[in-house]
This record gives C-alpha cells, sequence and structure tokens, in this order.
C-alpha cells in the first residue's frame, strides 16, 4: 500500500473523543489539520505537532456537540488557523449547552457533559467559541475541502445532528493520493499519554485498508449516533446509514468520533443499524 495521509488519535478525558491529528505524507515539516478537538485535548494535539513536525492549517469538527469542538478556541488561536464546519452546525458553536436543553434526553446528556467537564476542571462556563468559523456547503452531497498539503473529502451524513459530516481522507482527484489511501499513526494517545501501538491497532484490518474515513457520532464499533438530541432525526439516520454509509468502500478503516477503530466491511457485516 502506498502511504498517504497519516492519523494519530489523540483521546479526550472528557467522553472519550478520538481528535485526529491528520497529516500529509512526506517528511519534513509537514501540512495537518486537527479534526474533532474535544476537551483537554489540545496539550496532546500540540505534542503530536511537535514530535511530528506539522504545521496546522485549520482545525474540523465532525458535528458541533461541544465534546468535539471544547478545545476548539484554544488550538486555533494557537497556531492562527480557522474552524472548519458544515454550515448546518455552525451556530451550535456559539451555545453549545444551549442547543442540548430540548428533546428525549437532551437535559441528561448536558447534564452529564457539564458534571464531567467540571470533574476534570474544565469549567462549563470558561467555554469560548472558536473564531473566525468558516461554514462549508456540500452539494450534491459532499465537498473536497484542501488545506495547504492536506486534502479531505467532507461527505454530509445528517441524522446525529443537521450538520454531521464523514471525512474521507485522500479522495480521488486529490494530490494526496487515490481514493482512501491513508496510513494510521503509530500510535494513539489519551489525553497525550502514548498508548500502545497494539491497543491502537487492535480493530484494523488483516490486510492493510483501502484508506480511512473519519465518522464522528454517525457510526461506531457496533453501534451509531444517537438521535434523540436536538437537531438528531432517526429517519434522516436511517437514509444517512443506508445511502451513505452503506456504500462507502468496504476497504475503508473507520475512526469514530468515540471508541475502538474498525473497519466498513466489518461494521456492515456485523453492525445491528448496518443489516
Amino acid at each position: 500500500m502506498s502511504v498517504a495521509a497519516q492519523v494519530d488519535v489523540v483521546v479526550a478525558p472528557v467522553f472519550g473523543t478520538n481528535c485526529c491529528v491528520v497529516a500529509a505524507p512526506g517528511s519534513g515539516v509537514r501540512d495537518c489539520v486537527v479534526v474533532d478537538a474535544g476537551a483537554g485535548v489540545a496539550d496532546g494535539v500540540a505534542r503530536v505537532v511537535e514530535e511530528r513536525r506539522l504545521r496546522p492549517r485549520a482545525v474540523l469538527a465532525t458535528h458541533g456537540h461541544a465534546d468535539h469542538t471544547w478545545d476548539a478556541a484554544e488550538l486555533c488561536e494557537r497556531y492562527d488557523v480557522p474552524m472548519w464546519m458544515h454550515a448546518a452546525d455552525v451556530y451550535r458553536l456559539d451555545d453549545p449547552f444551549g442547543t442540548l436543553v430540548s428533546g428525549a434526553g437532551a437535559a441528561a446528556v448536558s447534564s452529564a457533559l457539564g458534571r464531567e467537564l467540571a470533574a476534570l476542571g474544565f469549567a462549563p462556563e470558561a467555554y469560548r467559541a472558536p473564531k473566525p468559523v468558516e461554514g462549508f456547503e456540500t452539494r450534491g452531497g459532499s465537498a473536497d475541502l484542501t488545506f495547504g498539503a492536506v486534502t479531505l473529502r467532507a461527505v454530509h451524513a445528517p441524522g446525529h445532528t443537521q450538520g454531521s459530516t464523514l471525512y474521507l481522507l485522500d479522495p480521488p482527484g486529490s494530490d494526496g493520493g487515490a481514493a482512501g489511501r491513508g496510513g494510521t499513526g503509530e500510535d494513539a494517545r489519551t489525553g497525550g499519554r502514548t498508548t500502545t501501538g497494539a491497543e491502537a491497532d487492535a480493530a484494523t484490518p488483516d490486510s492493510a485498508p483501502s484508506g480511512i474515513v473519519l465518522t464522528g457520532d454517525v457510526l461506531f464499533a457496533g453501534s451509531i449516533g444517537r438521535t434523540d438530541l436536538p437537531g438528531g432525526d432517526d429517519a434522516t439516520m436511517r437514509a444517512t446509514l443506508s445511502d451513505v454509509v452503506a456504500r462507502l468502500d468496504p476497504g475503508l478503516a473507520v475512526v469514530p468520533g468515540h471508541g475502538p477503530t474498525t473497519t466498513v466491511e466489518r461494521e456492515l457485516a456485523t453492525n445491528p443499524y448496518l443489516r
């Protein structure tokens, strides 16, 4: 397999969000983007950037829930880069808790998030919205986003939220390589602390993956994202699963928003929500 984009995962201490540092291939100083900057990942991301000799170009989010955007403001300021996400979820950045206070189960999630943040020293009232923010559209269902030498294909996948997005690394026609060519990082990091490569690669396939897709809270190993929060919709999620997820290349490695990595092939065969 020809290795293209490299992915390092920094696991947030709050809700275990998988924050991905996606770097361009090559040697020397390389461009990168940060996807899903959950609470408490900023220092871990900074260590990855320094160790890998990376140059951040943007912070992205798969959707607008606070556990995927909490440290975005700090990283945008630290590296003087913009925040990018689907336009349909941009409104959430200014009021992360207010967008979780209606609908079945929403109050409990907002309260649980607040408690966990406070318990780990992240005062909910200290949240800051990232600036500047660029909201992208996905006409026809997808859009290619290029940040220096890093190109991702943003695929609209609503259901968990209105603007939920999958990110395919090195889409066809980009300078980064053929569809889905990619390499996972050598390790995963929890709160900036390195875990073993075996643990990081435990759910990867026996053969080399055809590429990587970051699925946020749309698809997990053995499950999917909930639809009972504000902006979620069960019928929309079912359509996303059948029309978007089920049509992904089965050889893609999946890095979800929470939990272990998996593959599209494995989820198509075993995930009860895709059968």
